[in-house]
């Protein structure tokens, strides 16, 4: 029995050091507040990099680049060739399939200052046919195939066109008619 109780002992007193010696977890971070509102995040990511994969039904990204104008220094003319064409393609896909996270980041506003609807329903099958166009067009991107890349455009714009006839075709940026959920 004493040795029962000695053995008890020791195991509370080892567990409690090694309690002591365990590095303590980093406290959560706050969520943090989203930086730009819908449009914004629709201007800076989701129009260039699907006007990107657009331009692949008339031009081949393995083409070669025609001689740029003299840019006089400007990023555009710095940085445009920093990357090949069928990167950029690939590049553009994965802006717009991992920017649906942003679309669905919680507090996010719309241009008029309603909240994104991204609890509702149809917000959330819109973001999911987004994911799965620009998973698509980055499919087709990876081989390199203009036509199979000009395919996938279709899924793409269906993608943009769902969501834009509810929630965005409805007066212009600051109306109080965008981002109101379907009665």
């Amino acid at each position: 029995m004493r040795m029962i109780v000695v053995s008890v002992a020791l195991f509370l007193v080892t567990a409690a050091i090694a309690a002591q010696t365990r590095p303590a977890r980093p406290p959560a971070r706050p969520p943090s507040r989203p930086a730009g509102s819908l449009a914004q995040v629709m201007r800076g990511i989701f129009f260039p990099n699907s006007n990107l994969i657009f331009d692949v039904q008339q031009h081949d990204p393995a083409a070669p680049k025609k001689p740029a104008d003299a840019g006089g220094g400007s990023a555009t003319s710095t940085y445009g060739d920093a990357y090949s064409g069928w990167e950029i393609v690939e590049n553009a896909a994965v802006a717009l399939t991992d920017g649906v996270d942003l679309i669905l980041t919680p507090g996010r506003s719309c241009q008029n200052g309603k909240p994104v609807p991204v609890q509702r329903a149809d917000f959330q099958q819109f973001a999911r046919q987004m994911r799965t166009a620009g998973l698509a067009v980055l499919q087709a991107a990876r081989t390199k195939n203009q036509e199979k890349v000009s395919d996938a455009t279709n899924d793409l714009a269906d993608a943009c066109a769902g969501c834009h006839e509810v929630y965005r075709d409805k007066g212009l940026a600051d109306s109080p008619a965008r981002c109101t959920p379907p009665k």
